[in-house]
């Protein structure tokens, strides 16, 4: 069996493009741009990282970007007076909050002080709930999971069955976290098809395999790197990997003096393949796209805040 890899890089170059044609157009016409901060934390292995990627993206979309990054011991208040002030930014249209947090912080706490309609991601709670429940139309813009993985499915042709059984696993930590959890709910209430199964799998348990060998759509959400173990999994199955890994830097092939990371997800893409149906991996998969889909929402955002909404 030959395994579709679906890379998110065409449709993350399609998207970017046309947002910076977009604030192009914008700018030439109200002489201003979209803006957008990013709030990070400096303890997060990823965030050397994550952050520049962010910063350096958004900037050759022709955003104007503010960047805070916090120290490990930055405090709830100190948080929340922070975004307070970005609420405040009439220059400032959209918030974005770099996962994971330190784990003194509360996700859904700090989250719920973002003004709704600068929470471009989907996660604010009001924001969930109108993915939820589709007929209060709350929400200003589409959630970035769900929307990102439809995308990517258009661009690959790929028609998702109503009668297919969905798993998805998570390590501990998700199902304890209030945002992940309600993040990983509400993206599911939209992609999968009411007439599929859908079951949600703690990593440890016991009945892991079971469900794994039943999955015709498997979503690993891990911090532990190629859990997901080949001889698992039923035959055509479409993996869609999401959390990225670091599992260590090494020396840039370009630049011996410069280290880059390794990043692998919850299943190792070599070990699937000729099993899977097809994968959306770690690196280069799902959240590439994510990213594309919050720059769209930020024009969103900015075009709003025009518009006085």
């Amino acid at each position: 069996m030959e395994t579709m890899v679906i890379k998110g890089d065409s449709v993350k170059e399609r998207i970017f493009g046309e947002v910076k044609n977009e604030v192009a157009l914008l700018e030439a016409e109200y002489h201003r741009v979209p803006g957008i901060a990013f709030i990070g934390f400096s303890c997060i292995a990823l965030a050397k990282y994550n952050i520049p990627l962010h910063v350096s993206l958004a900037e050759a979309m022709g955003f104007k970007v503010r960047t805070e990054i916090e120290p490990e011991d930055v405090t709830e208040e100190d948080v929340f007076r922070l975004i307070g002030e970005l609420n405040a930014d009439n220059t400032i249209h959209a918030i974005v909050l770099l996962q994971p947090l330190p784990s003194h912080l509360n996700p859904i706490r700090i989250v719920n002080r973002i003004d709704p309609s600068k929470e471009v991601e989907g996660f604010h709670p009001l924001n969930m709930l109108s993915t939820l429940v589709p007929d209060i139309q709350t929400a200003k813009y589409p959630m970035c999971l769900p929307e990102a993985l439809f995308e990517m499915f258009r661009e690959a042709g790929m028609i998702v069955g109503k009668d297919k059984e969905w798993v998805f696993v998570l390590d501990d930590e998700f199902f304890s976290n209030t945002l992940t959890s309600m993040i990983v709910r509400t993206a599911a209430s939209k992609v999968v098809p009411q007439e599929g199964t859908l079951t949600f799998m703690n990593k440890n348990s016991e009945k892991l395999i079971e469900h794994c060998s039943r999955a015709d759509f498997l979503v690993i959400v891990s911090k532990t790197p190629e859990y997901i173990r080949p001889e698992w999994l039923k035959p055509g199955v479409c993996i869609i990997d999401i959390y990225s890994n670091l599992v260590k830097e090494v020396q840039s092939k370009n630049d011996p003096g410069k280290l880059v990371p390794v990043i692998r997800g919850g299943v190792n893409l070599e070990s699937v393949k000729h099993i899977a149906g097809a994968i959306l991996p770690i690196p280069g998969g799902l959240m590439t796209v994510v990213m594309a889909i919050l720059f769209r929402n930020t024009v969103m955002a900015f075009k709003n805040s025009l518009k006085g909404l």
